[in-house]
This record gives structure tokens, sequence and C-alpha cells, in this order.
């Protein structure tokens, strides 16, 4: 059983860390009248791990997250908040241990990649496109077992190259309302990875979490996430 422990400054300098080319004043995105409350979500991008239970400062907040799942955004006062991880129903020895301070009126998502030997967290901050008629894209790399990966369009240029494993890049403008993205070993014309078209609205960004594991299974996926997040009909 692996279990590491972040304390609030690690955790603040592993988010900036994981950020590929981010620009360290880059802030976060803030939601309007958001007083000192934050959001935060969750990504299970652990394969052959169980399914997890989440607990924030104590309180049971995801439950029975799946593999590829993502949660819906929480709303959790901002400061200073610890975030266990557990096998789904074992709510004792955490699995994994995350001390972190929210930012209030920031977006958050915190991944938990790796394999069950050996869980990471990978924690990154969530804007929409810069302005109403734009588009943005950004990629995650959360693949355990792969290379570095160039992110690129199909039979096309290289979107992001060299991306590393646990990397967060930073948003690129898009112009397409509708783009096919593939994976490729960083420098290489092999492509590990064709993802279905990826749909981007206007106002809209999307973030593309690469998963899985490129040799064995579960194999290499793509997960695309959109933000700003669209409530469901009423």
């Amino acid at each position: 059983m692996f279990s590491t422990v972040h304390d609030a400054r690690q955790m603040a300098g592993g988010f900036r860390g994981s950020c590929y080319h981010v620009p360290p004043a880059e802030a976060p995105y803030y939601f309007r009248n958001s007083g000192k409350a934050a959001m935060i979500r969750l990504l299970h991008a652990a394969p052959h791990t169980d399914n997890l239970d989440i607990f924030v400062n104590g309180i049971s907040v995801f439950q029975n997250v799946s593999y590829t799942d993502l949660s819906s955004y929480v709303r959790f006062p901002a400061g200073r908040i610890q975030i266990d991880v557990f096998r789904r129903g074992r709510a004792h020895s955490p699995l994994l241990t995350i001390r972190y301070h929210l930012i209030h009126g920031g977006y958050c998502t915190v991944a938990i990649t790796g394999t069950a030997a050996k869980l990471v967290p990978v924690g990154m901050y969530d804007q929409p496109a810069a302005d109403p008629e734009s588009r943005s894209i950004r990629c995650v790399h959360l693949s355990p077992d792969s290379p570095a990966l160039d992110f690129a369009v199909q039979n096309g240029p290289v979107l992001f190259s060299g991306v590393p494993f646990q990397a967060v890049t930073r948003y690129l403008p898009v112009r397409s309302q509708k783009i096919d993205v593939e994976l490729r070993a960083a420098g290489s014309t092999a492509v590990l990875l064709k993802a279905p078209k990826i749909t981007l609205h206007a106002g809209e960004s999307a973030t593309l979490y690469g998963l899985g594991f490129v040799n064995g299974s579960p194999a290499l996926e793509i997960k695309a996430a959109p933000f700003p997040v669209k409530a469901p009909p009423s």
C-alpha cells in the first residue's frame, strides 16, 4: 500500500510544477460571487486500481469513483484542505493523502494517476476560453507507462510536444469547432492513438486527458472534458 503526504506549500508547488510551459503568473479562473468558496472535482486516472472513496477535510465528498470517472464540481470552503483517498468502503489507512490550499473562486481538478502500487496526484486549475467567441484546448499526460507524448492533429502538426508523465500543458487557442487529435511518441511519427473527433463550442475550453497503458490493458485513450461545464437540462 502506497501513502504519501504533501504539505500545503509542496502541493502548491506541485500544481505549478505539473504545468507544462504555463507562465507562473497565470491565475485560476474565478466564478462570480464566489465569496470564500472554491470548486473542486476528482478524476480517477489510475488503471488497475479499485474504485475510490474521497474525503475532503474528513467529509465524504466523492464515493465509489471508478477508473476514468470525472466527478462533478463540488463547492468547498477555500483555504487549507486535506484530501484522503481510500479504497471503496475502507475509510481507514488511506492510499494517498494530499494537503493543499484552495484559492477562493478557483475551479480545481485533482487527478489521481499512477498505479495501485504508487498513486500520484496531479492538480490543475480549469479556465474557459479567453473570450466568448474563442476556443482553446490543453492536454494532460496521465498514462503511467507511456513515454513523453506529442499531442497532434491527425495527419497534421504537433500541438504540444514532448509532454512528460504528470504534466499539464498550457491552454492553446484553436480556430476549428471540431478537431481530430492523435497521440504520438515524442519526436516520432509513430501514432499510439487516434482519438474520436472533439467538438468545441464558442467560449469553451477542453482538457484532453491521456489515460491508460501503451502496453497492456486498459488501453491508451483520450478523455475530453469541456469547461465551463454546462448544467444538465431541467
